[in-house]
């Protein structure tokens, strides 16, 4: 059965439409997307009702999949690629911008803690592999006996003060060491004791006198004199190997970098927006990050039209294509429905889940330009054509509660209001 065909300029405003924040002045989008989504049954306003968006980019490379079954169940009812979505239950359209939780499942290589939300669209596990340490140099300033030094292992930033007398031997009082105020830590027992013996005062400056610290000495002749020794910040080159938990097959190494003593990012961290705490870091280990979908996201507001069910079976709504982002030239759509939000991960079978999504399975999102006006339909052949009865609708309800959540048929109109 197919459904209406929403006519260019005239399907502007629907019959019985609410328009989003008719609280503010009225703000005409440039571009927008009419939504059209019809199930088998009656709406029902206690199931949940989500139109996924993937606005990445990545012309259709990964997009939105509806969780199948635990004990990963993340939001409950969406994995995959997506950056927004739209929600209607308990008789309201809401636009969300998604957010991923990550969460350090393998401490390891000098990665110690992770916060914040990350920038990235994909639920999946990152693996960060220390590949190259690059230590940081050290500057001698400060007239003395010290003429350079090399750096064989030292990974704290900060200053370490030498004085010596004409005989060449350290200064009681006159040896220290300060951290700097980014990429440093505190000194080992072994460190602190070196640092303490010379501070002592009375011992000959040797080329090794820092050997505990990982510093290498040059000397010249004994002489009286106040040096500093300023060592800069330690970095480490870092494999990032992806792997998508909905997609396994989706899969991409990069390379990035990380401050050693740091949670400072560098120009290219391994996960834009989330903050990685790192301490000395370690050759070849690896530690795992895990990005799960986060049940919060962030609240946009209603969509720029919609309109109410009001018993039918039919939901529809407008979006604003400036809400998706900036210069978003295509993007990835998959319809997931549920009758219920699963979290327990003791329910670990599809049959205990009541969804459906795009295709016969529910994974086949659909891509679409945003450079073309036009609209596309579940019965145009560019896709799966979606039908009633899916297998994804086993599970724990009646035939009614079934059919609510049950999409039959869908359209999607890209126009230009001005």
């Amino acid at each position: 059965m197919c459904l209406m065909i929403l006519a260019g300029a005239a399907a502007m405003l629907l019959p019985g439409c609410a328009r989003g924040g008719e609280e503010q002045p009225p703000v005409v989008p440039e571009k927008v997307l009419d939504f059209v989504i019809r199930f088998a049954g009656a709406v029902m306003d206690n199931f949940y009702y989500y139109v996924a968006i993937d606005a990445d980019g990545d012309d259709g490379l990964d997009g939105p999949l509806p969780v199948v079954a635990g004990p990963r169940w993340e939001n409950g009812w969406g994995t995959g690629s997506f950056t927004h979505y739209v929600e209607y239950n308990q008789g309201r359209y809401e636009l969300y911008k998604a957010q991923l939780v990550a969460s350090l499942t393998t401490a390891a290589g000098g990665v110690d803690s992770i916060a914040g939300v990350p920038d990235s669209t994909d639920a999946g596990i990152h693996q960060l592999t220390i590949t190259q340490i690059d230590l940081a140099a050290v500057t001698v300033s400060g007239a003395g006996m010290i003429t350079a030094a090399t750096n064989t292992g030292f990974q704290s930033a900060g200053e370490i003060a030498i004085q010596t007398d004409a005989a060449g031997q350290t200064v009681a009082g006159g040896v220290s060491y300060t951290a700097a105020a980014d990429g440093s830590r505190s000194l080992t027992a072994q460190e602190q004791a070196q640092i303490d013996a010379l501070n002592a005062g009375g011992v000959a400056l040797q080329t090794d006198s820092l050997q505990a610290l990982g510093i290498e000495l040059t000397l010249a002749a004994a002489a009286a004199g106040t040096q500093t020794l300023t060592i800069g910040q330690t970095t480490a080159q870092v494999q990032n190997s992806f792997v998508s938990t909905s997609v396994p097959s989706y899969t991409t190494t990069t390379t990035s970098s990380l401050n050693a003593n740091s949670d400072t990012a560098t120009a290219n961290p391994p996960i834009p927006g989330l903050t990685i705490t790192c301490g000395d870091f370690v050759l070849n280990e690896t530690a795992t990050i895990e990005l799960e979908r986060s049940v919060t996201a962030e609240l946009i507001g209603p969509p720029y039209e919609s309109q109410d069910p009001a018993g039918g079976s039919t939901l529809r709504f407008t979006i604003d294509v400036s809400k998706l982002g900036a210069n978003v030239n295509n993007v990835s759509i998959n319809i997931i429905t549920t009758t219920e939000l699963i979290f327990d991960p003791n329910i670990t079978l599809p049959n205990e889940n009541v969804y459906d999504g795009l295709g016969y399975l529910g994974n086949d999102y659909s891509t679409i330009s945003l450079n073309e006006f036009r609209t596309i339909r579940n019965s145009d052949g560019l896709f799966v054509q979606e039908g009633a009865g899916e297998n994804t609708l086993e599970g724990p309800a009646s035939e009614d509660e079934k059919d609510a959540v049950d999409i039959i048929d869908w359209q999607i109109t890209l126009r230009r209001l001005r």
